[in-house]
């Protein structure tokens, strides 16, 4: 799947230039992608890679660290990609304060190696259908931060971090 043929100006154009760049990962690695989030901060985007759990209890975990790491980070918005199975597609979901946007492009398995080919044109979804989940990740009121907060976010997106977060103006891992 091709870039986006001009820089996004737009919310909803962020969402699908990381929709696409989600498929074209998945055609570089051939394989299923972790959860990317781009996060918006008054600082510069951050970029983190997590692999999720699939039990739900532990899966919750990792959605409250990622809470926090934007609690943190004072986001203002985030992007997301996925994989879903039902449909079977690469998924983007954009939350901002005053915006929802979610699209999918489905995927043909067969033939493989994939190609862009194997990625159907973007499908724009209701806002609605926007998991509560996700739609809560987003920081609504300050908060403040604790110890624990600040020992749980070093180990899971600082430096040396299970899934380090990326200062994406300057490429470098940045410590919490």
């Amino acid at each position: 799947m091709q870039p986006l043929t001009h820089d996004p100006k737009t919310f909803r154009e962020l969402v699908e230039a990381d929709l696409r760049r989600g498929a074209r990962l998945i055609i570089k690695i051939q394989d299923e992608i972790d959860w990317q989030f781009r996060i918006a901060t008054p600082g510069g985007d951050y970029h983190l890679a997590i692999t999720m759990p699939s039990a739900d209890e532990e899966r919750n975990a990792m959605l409250d660290r990622i809470s926090v790491f934007m609690m943190w980070k004072q986001a203002l918005a985030f992007v997301l990609v996925t994989e879903t199975s039902e449909p079977d597609a690469v998924y983007a979901v954009g939350v901002s304060k005053t915006e929802q946007h979610n699209a999918l492009s489905r995927i043909t398995r067969a033939p493989r190696p994939w190609t862009a080919a194997n990625f159907s044109a973007p499908e724009w979804l209701e806002p609605q259908t926007i998991s509560p989940v996700l739609l809560k990740l987003l920081p609504r009121v300050p908060q403040a931060m604790t110890p624990k907060h600040i020992h749980g976010l070093q180990e899971w997106f600082g430096v040396s971090g299970r899934f380090p977060a990326v200062h994406v103006p300057s490429g470098e891992m940045r410590g919490v």
